[in-house]
Parts: structure tokens; C-alpha cells; sequence
């Protein structure tokens, strides 16, 4: 098996478990902590976005670095000086961050949330506890760039799942038999974060080239990364801004249960597609990195497709079946009708926004690699302009759909403009082959033939069972859809179909 088939399946074996014990957990967590407590968690995890923009683009540029320098034995040393200068600001900056969450944790705790059942003291000391975690999560990110660049993602997955389970298992434990509480719930949070960070630490400086001299700081070296890092920066602000501001209005005007219903459709949504993206770009990324430092252009344009249409072939029936029976899905998972009912328009629309959000993250690495970050970064300026307004008047008249339709409208806006803009500059004459060969073929049909079914199938008052059998065979049907309309995947399918039969027929 080639090391490209080994990274997929050890991104998604990881992710599906992490994935898994997300979906099971969370309502256990809600039964305990409560819909506002959970709307608490999910504030912060937006702020939490706004803070990493002071990373500074520290963690993409390891990510790259290591990929490009590790393809060239005798840049070794090279190598290790410049993880040790990365690692050393990373560090400091996450005790800045650290620090300026806590200050600023009684403001939002007193000004900000909303909350009818939850005392001001108890969120203040919520939003602390996570404000401490953050700084061992900002690292977290840091060295999980620098394994996936050493494309070690089977050593990385074993450890996430490890400490997922730990995580879930062992929250459940503390709320069941220690403490029903979110103080008691976040401290094991950052136990668990902690735990997860030393292993890290630990297996990325093994996993590094040996050399005889020790990792040293060396200014110098950033001289070199300092562009493209601040590219990446500059480019997260813009994305954030238009990627939280609905979550940051939604928590200011909502009430904090209100706000925790909005973030369970986000959470379902994320658990899925994040789950597919994130396996598929972390494996592809470095090797776009390789290429493209080889100068193998050719080969780059072959493979670019070939991993694009291995996105879509597995985005594509998730954010289908997500999208057309929303309401089904939240019901099976909260057992709560209420809930089901109040999200499920929401968990439509941001669906459809994360998916075509994800079928951008190939092209968007592929800039990456060719060391191109001002394409995002002006783009996202110029959406934030035209679509930031139109964001808040949505938000503010529609409330939660409203911000759920502007995200929704973004990323199609960005299907349409970015892509172009890119294949102008690079991967050129590609942008066609993209839209006929890589998505668009796959998402009509699946689209039209789901469409149909939603209208001839009723799962009103119909049993779990019923379904998630129903829901669980027009999947399958999606998945096959995919499978025949992408070339690339269908070329892979009748080599496999026709390695069975040769197999078979040789055995009888």
C-alpha cells in the first residue's frame, strides 16, 4: 500500500473515532451540563479562533517547511534548527494568549453572555479553565503541523485516539461520579489537553532527522519563512472575520440556550465534514509541498485532480444526506423533537456552506505549496466587504438563519471567484476540467436524485430504526452516485472490480 492510501485511511480511522465518540458524547454531556453550558464552551471556542491569529502563521509554516525540507536529506540540521525557533515562539505566544484570556474572561463572563440559569461566577470561572487549556491546544496545533508534514499521520492518529477516548470516557466518568458540573468537566478538559501535548512534544522531536549538533535558535532562519508566515496570518484574519463574526453576534443578541442550539448544528456539521477534510488535506498537502519543490509540474496537475476528486467522492453524499434530512438526523442523534425542530434549518444551511467550503481547501493548498498566500488573503478582504454587512442585517433580522445563509452564500461565492483568480496564476487551464471532471457532476445528480426521494419518502412518526435504515441506504445510493460520475474514482473502482474477478475466476 503507497504511502498516500496508508495517510487516508489513518486520517479517517482517526477522525471516524474521534468523530464517533463526539456524536455519542455530547448529548450525554448536554444531559448534565445543559444546552447554555454547552452555549459556553461554544463561545469560547469562537474567541479561541479570533486568539490563534497571533500564531502568526507559526503552524502552517512548520507544516510546509518540514514537508519541503524533509524531501532533502542534507537539509537535516536545517530542519531542526528552524523547529526549535518555531517552537520557541509558538510557545511564548500561547502564554501571551494565555494570558490575555484570562483578563479579559470577567468581561465576557459580566457584559457579554446572556445567561437566564447560569450565576456570572460560574462562567467566569468556565471561561478561565478554558482560557488555560487554550495555551496547551494552541501547541497541540503547532507540533500536529510538524508530524503531518513528516507525514507521520498513523503515529499522530494512534495518539488523538488515544487521548479522544481518555477525553470521553473519562469526562463521563467525572460527571457521572465525581462532579455533575462544567468546572469538574473542564478540568479534565485540560488534564486530558495537557497529556495530549507532552506526547506530542515528545514523538515529533523523535520522528525529526537525526543529526550529530543539537536544535538551536536561529533568528536567521526566520528571515526566509517570514513572508509566507505572515501571508498565512494575514489570510487567517480575514478568513476568521468572516468565518466567526456570525457566532460572535449570535452570542451577543441570543440567549445562551438559543446560542447552544445554533452551535449543536455547527458541531454536527464540523464532526462530519471536518472529519473528511481535514484527513484528506493533511495527507495531500505535504506531498503538493514535495512536488512543487521538485519543480514536478506535470505530475502535480495529475495528482491535484486525483485528490480533488477523491474530496468530493467523500464529501459529497455526507453534506447531501446532511443537507436534505436534517431534521431526521438531529432527531436520531438528540432524541429531542423540540431541538431537532429549532436546528434542522440551520444544520441545512451551514452544511451546504461547510461543503462547498471544503471543496475549496485542495485548491487553497495548492497555493500553499507554491508558496502563494495573497490570493486568499484579498479575496477574503474584497468578501468583507460585500458579504460582512449583509452578514449582520441577516443575523440581526433573521437571527440564527440569517448567519447560517451568509455562510452558506460565502463559500458559493468563493467556488465561483477564487477558483478562477487561482487557475489564472496557477495549475492554469486547469479551472474546467475542476468544475466538469472534480464537483460539479457529482453534486447535480446526487442533488436531483435526493431531491426526488425527499419528496416521494415520509419518516414522519417513523421509528429510529426506520430511520436511520431509510437515511443509511440513500447514503449508500449517494456514495455509489459519486463513485460513477468522478473519472478518477471510477477508473479505481473498475481496477478493483476487475482485480476481483481475475482473483476469483484464477481460484476457480
Amino acid at each position: 500500500m503507497n504511502q498516500t492510501k496508508t495517510n487516508i485511511i489513518a486520517n479517517f480511522a482517526g477522525r471516524f473515532i474521534t468523530a464517533i465518540l463526539s456524536i455519542v458524547f455530547v448529548p450525554i454531556y448536554l444531559r448534565y451540563l445543559s444546552v447554555e453550558m454547552y452555549g459556553i464552551i461554544s463561545f469560547f471556542a469562537s474567541i479561541q479562533a479570533f486568539l490563534f491569529l497571533l500564531d502568526g502563521g507559526i503552524s502552517p509554516t512548520l507544516n510546509r517547511e518540514v514537508a519541503r525540507l524533509s524531501a532533502f536529506p542534507e537539509k537535516a540540521q536545517e530542519l531542526r534548527d528552524l523547529s526549535r525557533t518555531l517552537e520557541i515562539l509558538c510557545w511564548a505566544v500561547a502564554v501571551l494568549v494565555c494570558v490575555i484570556a484570562l483578563i479579559a474572561s470577567p468581561a465576557a463572563a459580566n457584559y457579554w453572555l446572556k445567561s437566564e440559569n447560569i450565576s456570572r461566577e460560574i462562567i467566569r470561572e468556565a471561561l478561565m479553565l478554558m482560557s488555560i487549556t487554550f495555551a496547551f491546544q494552541w501547541s497541540i496545533g503547532f507540533y500536529t503541523g510538524g508530524l503531518y508534514g513528516l507525514q507521520k499521520q498513523k503515529l499522530l492518529n494512534i495518539i488523538n485516539v488515544f487521548v479522544s477516548i481518555l477525553r470521553s470516557f473519562g469526562a463521563f466518568f467525572v460527571l457521572v461520579y465525581v462532579s455533575p458540573t462544567i468546572k469538574a468537566f473542564l478540568v479534565w478538559q485540560l488534564i486530558t489537553t495537557v497529556l495530549n501535548c507532552f506526547l506530542l512534544v515528545v514523538f515529533f522531536w523523535r520522528k525529526l532527522p537525526k543529526t550529530a549538533g543539537k536544535p538551536h535558535f536561529k533568528s536567521t532562519l526566520l528571515e526566509e519563512v517570514w513572508r509566507y508566515a505572515a501571508g498565512m496570518a494575514g489570510t487567517s484574519l480575514v478568513v476568521l472575520v468572516l468565518t466567526q463574526t456570525d457566532k460572535l453576534i449570535l452570542s451577543k443578541m441570543l440567549t445562551l440556550e438559543d446560542f447552544g442550539y445554533y452551535s449543536l448544528a455547527l458541531t454536527l456539521v464540523n464532526t462530519g465534514i471536518g472529519m473528511i477534510v481535514g484527513s484528506i488535506q493533511t495527507t495531500y498537502f505535504p506531498q503538493f509541498s514535495q512536488l512543487v519543490a521538485q519543480n514536478k509540474i506535470d505530475e502535480l496537475r495529475e495528482f491535484y485532480h486525483r485528490a480533488c476528486q477523491v474530496m468530493s467522492f467523500f464529501l459529497i453524499p455526507v453534506v447531501s444526506i446532511l443537507a436534505f434530512f436534517s431534521y431526521e438526523i438531529l432527531l436520531v442523534w438528540t432524541r429531542s423533537p423540540e431541538i431537532a425542530e429549532k436546528a434542522y434549518i440551520l444544520l441545512t444551511l451551514v452544511a451546504i456552506g461547510t461543503g462547498l467550503n471544503g471543496l475549496m481547501h485542495l485548491p487553497y493548498y495548492a497555493q500553499l505549496a507554491f508558496g502563494i498566500t495573497k490570493i486568499g488573503f484579498w479575496q477574503n478582504v474584497i468578501a468583507i466587504v460585500f458579504l460582512i454587512p449583509f452578514m449582520i442585517y441577516t443575523t440581526l433580522h433573521y437571527g440564527a438563519v440569517g448567519g447560517a445563509l451568509s455562510w452558506a452564500i460565502l463559500n458559493f461565492s468563493y467556488t465561483i471567484i477564487g477558483l478562477h483568480i487561482m487557475h489564472r496564476l496557477i495549475l492554469k487551464d486547469e479551472l474546467k476540467r475542476w468544475y466538469l471532471e472534480d464537483t460539479i457532476k457529482p453534486i447535480l445528480i446526487t442533488a436531483v436524485v435526493l431531491l426526488f426521494c425527499r419528496s416521494i419518502i415520509t419518516l414522519t412518526n417513523a421509528t429510529t430504526f426506520h430511520i436511520v435504515g431509510t437515511v443509511g441506504v440513500l447514503f449508500l445510493l449517494s456514495v455509489i452516485i459519486s463513485a460513477l460520475t468522478l473519472p478518477k474514482m471510477r477508473e479505481s473502482l473498475s481496477y478493483y472490480i476487475r482485480k476481483t474477478l481475475t482473483r476469483f475466476s484464477y481460484e476457480v
